[in-house]
């Protein structure tokens, strides 16, 4: 019996033993996160993050929300978390 120990490539869908589909989409979940971390993170200048320390957490959280969501554009995440922190809700 030989043990398919070499990925298959089937529709673009890498097939691992033991889950090796999960970590795969995690992994590109984790790049996702910290591409659009870093490039919202740069567009706010350091007065203003030290002004308001919480920026970064807030940040961190909408892009988790949008990660959850299903969000795929580390650029639209950027700007979503950007509008979301820096632009003040008007009701």
């Amino acid at each position: 019996m030989v043990v398919q120990a070499i990925a298959e490539d089937i529709n673009g869908v890498q097939l691992m033993p033991k889950g090796g589909y999960r970590r795969s989409k995690t992994a590109r979940k984790v790049e996702l996160y910290s591409t659009a971390y870093k490039l919202a993170l740069v567009q706010i200048p350091d007065v203003q993050r030290r002004e308001k320390p919480d920026i970064s957490l807030r940040i961190h959280a909408s892009i988790r929300r949008q990660l959850k969501e299903g969000e795929t554009d580390p650029i639209r995440m950027a700007f979503v978390a950007l509008k979301d922190v820096l632009v003040p809700e008007t009701h």
